[in-house]
């Protein structure tokens, strides 16, 4: 049997505001849902704001999830990582401790003979050279190893700042909502045998057929709280609602 879920941008932050409680209470519920009945959970990327992982510290305001991330793995459950634009660092402590299997870049897998290209999405499409290059250059070891000389109190506001930057110029390119070039990579992927095609990274739910293939991106938890579910046969858009539970994802 299988019952995989893909999830991307859920953006969890380091402040407690208002509409942050809200989204982790949304998310918390979700996860404790699919506790019973997954096997698989794939997160497609920027699960937080900000990421960066010191030899010897995590940064404590994601402490419950991680405990959550735990208590899936402990009841049985496959979990995956995808890098995203805001995952500054993937050290071991995913791989090491909560046993989740990391990913940089993209990851192929098939479940139930259907085979799934997934991507957090990051760097498509038309004027994305000089965000490629930056992602090389934070990146790139030494730079790491450089960044994580500073103390944790200095570094990782610096690097919230610039995750914050990150996402600026990720919410102006994502404002002209043209998925064009995401379309066009999808399908290409369709054409070297792929039959899902997973991404992030805009926040704009999206489902893209051809023929019996499909292309979905997956929006994000912070204004839709959408998500992809596979049981094996069918994989389906769907959005979650505590108290209500899944439900096929409409856009308004």
């Amino acid at each position: 049997m299988v019952k995989a879920y893909f999830i991307s941008d859920v953006h969890l932050d380091f402040f407690l505001t208002d509409a942050e409680q809200k989204k982790r209470a949304v998310f918390k519920a979700f996860l404790e849902t699919i506790k019973q009945e997954a096997t698989h959970l794939f997160i497609v990327g920027d699960l937080f704001d900000f990421w960066f992982e010191y030899r010897y510290v995590i940064p404590k305001a994601f402490f419950p999830f991680l405990r959550l991330f735990s208590e899936l793995k402990d009841a049985g459950i496959t979990l995956h990582y995808l890098a995203g634009n805001h995952d500054f660092q993937m050290g071991p402590f995913f791989s090491d401790v909560l046993q989740m299997e990391t990913h940089l870049n993209s990851y192929a897998c098939t479940l139930a003979g259907k085979r799934f290209y997934l991507y957090h999405g990051d760097g498509i499409g038309p004027g994305t050279g000089m965000y490629r290059v930056m992602k090389k250059i934070f990146r790139f070891p030494l730079n790491q190893k450089l960044f994580r000389w500073l103390h944790p109190d200095w570094g990782i506001p610096l690097a919230r700042y610039l995750s914050g930057a990150s996402r600026q110029h990720t919410n102006q390119n994502n404002h002209l909502r043209d998925e064009s070039a995401y379309k066009k990579f999808a399908e290409e992927r369709f054409a070297e045998g792929f039959d899902y095609v997973l991404m992030g990274h805009r926040h704009n739910p999206l489902v893209h057929r051809v023929g019996d293939k499909q292309y979905i991106n997956l929006g994000d938890w912070i204004s839709y709280h959408t998500l992809a579910c596979f049981d094996g046969r069918h994989l389906e858009f769907l959005t979650f609602k505590p108290g209500d539970g899944f439900a096929p994802f409409t856009k308004k």
